[in-house]
């Protein structure tokens, strides 16, 4: 690799200097993701930022530009972090920290290499750095990513091959490719990386409208019902209960109305999964919690579930939450799989309580993930967070699930994003999805992250003719493997960086 241009090692004003680029970088990165997805915005709002560091001086550029970089997350993920006050900062505020940190290693060491090699720092920098932080640092999975951003089918295939590394590296060398080619266009240097990136895109989206088209129509499809809670009778049991401690023993008075309460709630989900397989459904499932009981009546509850089973020859997913008073932590969050015969299958228990807000009151599952067999389908299941886990879900294609059922209660603000996290998981380890939502975006997608139902916040039982079947992909055998290969990528650029230039 030739030696780059030494007039290249300082940062130089321009026309068109940097402010003007880090105001399109906060403009855009405002609509990149978060409450607000513009796609094409995602593609475009880094380079801005790459050539204000570029072309600023460290002493000031880096702060100026982390302080603005930090508005925009505090601003783009106001109610989508499900924190108050200082803690929303803290925890908004790390996230800003570990994707500042790649565009600080860029401006350190892209100027010291080729312009080829210059490029792949930001993007190796980014995946790399992203994978270590949501494997063992965040307790939130892979929120943030900005390959959320991102919902074209052709694109999204390239997470079968590399997960949602493979859209985030596509979209940082972009971003690389471009603040690389303006800065040494006086140098009269060739732009090979930007002609490199657009080279493998190409080849990303040929290999994406390939694989849809192999694909074909799917396999058969199975007719699925999602049921969600009856609104109304919903907020007379959350009423009943915010009379009451959760970790405290119930005195007889308040036990019997939330009992009454509950049982009217779960007679109407029970009363409208016989309608929906009367009517010719053979997968049902509840959303999340989506029923209610004390643990002393759960095993009615579950009696009832499977003489219902039995009777339609339906394969039920019954999501419920459990209530111990007294019991720390007092709640359980659960899907028990029930066959077409009345026979129970397994429990799951939500493997990831989202921290804060539900850690301390509900039990954590051991993320063992089982297989139920209907309709000639094998049939999985998960709990709405456990979704934002990309390891997790993996498990689902060990397992060789034809169809994963994610019983989830999301809010309006993340009804958009949490979706489109669904749907990319879906895609990676190849498997259908069907995602019962109470609150957001009820979902049933294929394999290929094709659409057969999507409805915001539906108020009775949500009906999909949804081919259920298992794909076999790179991404669920090898995992991260492109995660890990920007970091040695990046390792050996900081290398090839630190050599001593020839004169």
């Amino acid at each position: 690799m030739s030696a780059p241009q030494e007039q290249s090692a300082a940062p130089r004003s321009r026309a068109g200097g940097p402010w003007i680029w880090l105001a399109l970088g906060v403009g855009l990165l405002l609509v990149s993701n978060g409450r607000w997805i513009v796609a094409p915005a995602a593609w475009l709002a880094l380079p801005g930022w790459l050539l204000f560091v570029d072309r600023s001086h460290a002493r000031w550029g880096l702060p100026i530009a982390f302080a603005a970089w930090l508005g925009v997350f505090l601003v783009a993920w106001r109610g989508i972090v499900p924190a108050p006050g200082w803690l929303y900062v803290a925890i908004t505020g790390s996230y800003a920290v570990v994707y500042f940190i790649p565009i600080a290693i860029h401006r350190g060491i892209a100027r010291r290499l080729g312009p080829v090699a210059a490029t792949l720092v930001f993007p190796s920098a980014w995946t790399g750095i992203e994978m270590v932080f949501q494997r063992w640092i965040t307790p939130y999975g892979s929120w943030f990513s900005i390959a959320y951003s991102q919902s074209a089918e052709p694109l999204l295939q390239v997470a079968a091959l590399a997960g949602t590394a493979g859209i985030t590296f596509l979209i940082t060398w972009l971003a690389s490719a471009l603040a690389v080619a303006l800065e040494r266009r006086a140098e009269s240097v060739r732009p090979g990386g930007l002609l490199s990136w657009a080279a493998v895109l190409v080849v990303a989206l040929v290999f994406g409208e390939v694989r849809l088209m192999h694909a074909g129509s799917g396999p058969a499809p199975i007719r699925t019902a999602s049921i969600l809670p009856d609104a109304r009778l919903m907020a007379g049991l959350d009423e009943a209960m915010a009379a009451v401690s959760l970790d405290q023993p119930l005195d007889a008075e308040h036990r019997d109305e939330i009992v009454r309460r509950a049982e009217e709630l779960n007679d109407d989900l029970l009363a409208r999964t016989a309608r929906e397989a009367a009517a010719g459904a053979r997968i049902v499932a509840w959303s999340e919690t989506a029923g209610r009981v004390l643990a002393t009546r759960e095993e009615a509850l579950l009696e009832r579930a499977r003489r219902l089973a039995a009777d339609r020859r339906v394969a039920l997913l019954v999501a419920y939450g459990v209530w111990t008073p007294g019991a720390h932590p007092p709640l359980r969050n659960e899907v028990v799989a029930i066959e077409p015969d009345g026979r129970q299958a397994w429990v799951y228990e939500k493997s990831h309580p989202i921290v804060g807000p539900e850690s301390p009151f509900v039990a954590a599952g051991d993320g063992e993930v089982h297989v139920l067999r209907a309709s000639g389908a094998r049939i999985a299941a998960v709990i709405c967070h456990d979704l934002d886990f990309p390891t997790l879900l993996r498990r689902a294609a060990r397992v060789k699930a034809d169809l994963v059922v994610a019983p989830s209660d999301d809010w309006p603000l993340i009804t958009d994003l949490h979706a489109r996290m669904a749907r990319m998981r879906a895609v990676e380890s190849g498997f259908a999805l069907l995602r019962p939502t109470r609150g957001g975006r009820t979902l049933a997608a294929d394999a290929w992250g094709r659409i057969h139902a999507s409805v915001d916040q539906p108020d009775d039982a949500v009906v999909a003719e949804l081919p259920v079947g298992r794909v076999a992909t790179p991404y669920a055998a090898l995992g991260d493997w492109l995660g890990w290969g920007s970091l040695a990528g990046l390792l050996s650029l900081v290398v090839l960086a630190a050599r001593p230039r020839r004169g």
